[in-house]
């Protein structure tokens, strides 16, 4: 997987990328117009941070991760605590709409997988109410279980056609971590694409906003 060349914070093992809104904001829409480049993104509090202690696999998908963005004060002080002045916390339910409404126009291609029945539908007819230039060009509910096989290939080929540049993932964490870090492990030769870059974020409520 690609990672950002911003430096990392180190938190109880977990590296926090140093950024603010802005800083984050002009590195994710850098990295989706590189061909080939392929990643996720997670949105990186104090209960992620706490849940890695005691799970080594977890603490492997947020240190793989592109970026993983402070969410929330503490991981803020952190990073001012080890010189990293200009850092601040980046919100999922802040994020999101705020990269969408920063991108109108641009022609790059979103796609909202997640939440519980017609949530990503309901989200889709409010965000084009309020932008009809967006390009949202995928929602789909996902079952609340593993992807079978079949499933996952089927995800692949809608991705492969879509050609998103944002694959915005809506579950609980650390279940979406779990999921984007294995499911672009298992398919990546597939999902880079020749002009453009892709990628995963984890936002979770974001989807309620």
């Amino acid at each position: 997987m690609s990672a950002s060349s911003i430096p990392r914070v180190n938190v109880l093992g977990i590296g926090i990328s140093d950024v603010n809104m802005g800083t984050a904001l002009m590195d994710v829409e850098q990295a989706v117009d590189t061909p080939g480049l392929l990643g996720y993104v997670t949105v990186t509090g104090v209960h992620g941070v706490i849940e890695s202690q005691a799970d080594a696999g977890l603490q492997r998908i947020h240190n793989g991760s592109y970026l993983s963005v402070p969410d929330g004060i503490p991981m803020v002080w952190m990073g001012w605590m080890q010189g990293h002045g200009s850092m601040e916390q980046v919100c999922g339910p802040e994020f999101m709409p705020a990269l969408l409404e920063r991108g109108l126009g641009d022609k790059r291609r979103h796609f909202l997988w997640g939440g519980g029945d017609g949530v990503v539908e309901k989200l889709s007819a409010k965000l084009l109410a309020r932008h009809p230039e967006l390009l949202i060009v995928g929602t789909e509910t996902p079952p609340f279980r593993p992807l079978t096989e079949s499933e996952e290939l089927d995800l692949v080929a809608r991705i492969r056609e879509l050609k998103p540049h944002f694959f915005w993932v809506g579950l609980s964490t650390p279940k979406q971590e779990r999921f984007m870090a294995g499911f672009l492990a298992r398919h990546a030769d597939q999902l880079r694409f020749e002009n453009q870059g892709m990628l995963l974020f984890g936002v979770g409520a974001a989807f309620d906003f």
